[in-house]
């Protein structure tokens, strides 16, 4: 019996420099492209793929998984100083005013996100395999300081057979 470990697969990807735009959306974005407002808290991290994983909510209280991924983790860079920015600014705040500080859940950021929603199975010890849904983001928009609109990333290039 074949096993695919973390290791094998990752020496099955193919090389970035054959990777296309059109081949690396058609991985993301499997599934219908929708627009969401999303409220993202700083929480983040990264995966082995170097994806720029969020957590936020959608519709004020359902917490879910963000994904900036591939080529788009390159202008994700002032999200995460916009991000680390409100909680530094959180902190400060509270210290300043002697009380403790904030859940990290109440300090959000509204980010207006077009992209994909995506299915994550997870297995945990005992053998169940348990669903959740994360959001691929392939074009986002946010405040800047001067309270004007950003746009960064772009619309998934997506390949249409004639």
């Amino acid at each position: 019996m074949y096993s695919n470990t973390k290791r094998d697969t990752h020496h099955m990807r193919k090389p970035l420099s054959e990777v296309t735009p059109i081949y690396e959306d058609s991985g993301l974005f499997k599934t219908a492209i929708c627009d969401m407002m999303l409220e993202l808290i700083p929480q983040m991290r990264r995966n082995d793929r170097h994806d720029l994983i969020v957590r936020g909510y959608v519709d004020r209280k359902t917490e879910i998984d963000i994904f900036f991924a591939g080529r788009r983790t390159a202008e994700a860079g002032p999200l995460e100083a916009q991000l680390k920015a409100l909680m530094t600014h959180a902190r400060k705040t509270a210290a300043a005013n002697k009380m403790p500080p904030p859940a990290v859940e109440k300090i959000r950021l509204p980010v207006r996100a077009e992209g994909a929603w995506r299915r994550s199975l997870k297995r945990d010890d005992s053998g169940w395999e348990t669903g959740s849904y994360h959001f691929v983001v392939a074009r986002w928009s946010l405040l800047d300081r001067e309270g004007n609109t950003v746009t960064f990333g772009e619309p998934p290039a997506i390949y249409t057979p004639r």
